[in-house]
């Protein structure tokens, strides 16, 4: 009799889930640097008499915008979430975590109003936050943080640092399969004899 073939683990990655606090973020700029950077090289380019002294200020503003402007693209490119083989990957523009799926204890779907409402956050916060609060957000709580919270703070959102459990608030714009994709990744590795 030939012995069981043992289950297998999903070989591939999985999706790459954009972010959309880097969007909101990307939103909340793109007008004002936009603008901003239209205006510093359309007084560069007419060079007004009143304005000429000011040419190496300008010049300053236009540098330092343009580089907002890219930057805050370059966020949204390069923020998401992927289900890799043995680990959830977070990728943040200068940070990026895995978190081993034996560590994932539940997933469940959430608001952000109702796990940050309004009034709890802090006045810097509520611009940001107000227009993107209804949206659906995946909770992952987890059995310890890969990483110190301390640690986390530095590279991410207050707003994906859940107040009440330990794990992870990840704002994805396609939330639904994201969750679906999730939970077949963490299934399918619990059913492995060890998990990595």
């Amino acid at each position: 009799m030939k012995n069981a073939q043992p289950t297998t683990v999903v070989a591939k990655p999985g999706q790459r889930h954009p972010l959309f606090l880097q969007q909101r973020l990307n939103e909340q700029l793109f007008w004002p640097s936009l603008i901003l950077i239209i205006i510093c090289i359309g007084l560069l380019v007419w060079n007004p008499p009143a304005f000429q002294q000011y040419r190496l200020h300008l010049m300053v503003m236009l540098v330092a915008t343009g580089f907002i402007f890219i930057l805050t693209n370059f966020y949204r490119l390069r923020a998401y979430a992927q289900c890799r083989p043995e680990a959830l990957r977070l990728q943040l523009p200068f940070f990026h975590l895995d978190i081993p799926y034996r560590l994932i204890r539940t997933t469940r779907l959430s608001e952000l109003q109702h796990m940050f409402p309004l009034d709890s956050l802090r006045w810097t916060q509520r611009a940001f936050a107000e227009p993107i609060l209804a949206r659906t957000v995946v909770v992952v709580e987890l059995e310890s943080l890969p990483v110190p919270r301390s640690s986390l703070r530095l590279w991410m959102s207050p707003l994906m640092l859940p107040p009440d459990v330990i794990g992870l608030v990840l704002p994805a714009r396609d939330w639904l399969n994201f969750r679906t994709e999730l939970d077949e990744y963490v299934a399918s590795l619990r059913r492995m004899p060890h998990l990595p």
